[in-house]
């Protein structure tokens, strides 16, 4: 009877260790901080896929202002080695100005992404788009491997459902690209990336104000239908 008793405590015991010891090992698991997200999946850089944009932008030029409107359908075409040894996509950017037109290309540039950031070169001119890893209120130099003057370039929203007219999405990140309002310059800039997607939207505004004319220019894009090729 005795070692019966025995015999029961230590299965008990047992089984008590063996439940802590695995509640420590699921505990360990989820809060692991050596697994990051560092956001990849909002740059994704996929060759075959693509974004079509309406486009709509004004020109401000004194008293008189024109607009426009077209689309413009950006694909992702191939993948080659940079000079520095690094995987890069070439993205074709394609317009016209009615659906029933045929796209008609209009200008290629590159962008690829690196385990610290994704950079995008157009016009000859590199810019740090993110910097990895992605965190609301994380900011840096998007000019830093260009000459155009140190800009930065902040996360004001991340993680969150954003719409954009006729597309909706359930996870983007939003970056400010620029900010700046005063008397004679007015100077705005955002993009925002979908998880899974990449850009889906942008926005430029610049305007210059002196001796009550405006000039300059203000475009939005935004994402009407995308996929993969």
């Amino acid at each position: 009877m005795l070692i019966a008793i025995i015999d029961q405590v230590v299965k008990n015991s047992l089984a008590f260790i063996l439940s802590i010891v695995l509640v420590v090992l699921v505990s360990c698991k989820k809060e692991d901080p050596s697994v990051i997200d560092f956001g990849y999946e909002y740059f994704p850089n996929k060759v075959g896929a693509y974004v079509i944009f309406s486009v709509d932008s004004i020109a401000y030029n004194g008293n008189s202002n024109t607009t426009f409107n077209y689309q413009l359908k950006e694909v992702y075409a191939e993948e080659y080695v940079d000079e520095v040894g690094e995987p890069t996509v070439r993205v074709e950017c394609y317009v016209r100005n009615f659906n029933t037109q045929p796209w008609i290309l209009r200008n290629i540039c590159v962008q690829k992404r690196g385990g610290t950031n994704a950079e995008r070169v157009m016009n000859n001119q590199r810019v740090i788009i993110m910097e990895y890893p992605i965190q609301e209120g994380g900011t840096w130099n998007g000019n830093a491997y260009n000459n155009l003057g140190n800009v930065a370039f902040k996360y004001i929203q991340v993680g969150k459902p954003v719409d954009i007219g006729i597309q909706e999405f359930s996870d983007a990140v939003t970056i400010q690209q620029d900010n700046v309002t005063n008397l004679v310059d007015q100077r705005i800039s955002r993009e925002i990336y979908a998880k899974g997607v990449g850009n889906v939207y942008r926005y430029h505004k610049r305007l210059n104000t002196q001796n009550t004319l405006t000039t300059g220019y203000e475009v939005e894009y935004a994402a009407i239908a995308y996929g993969t090729e």
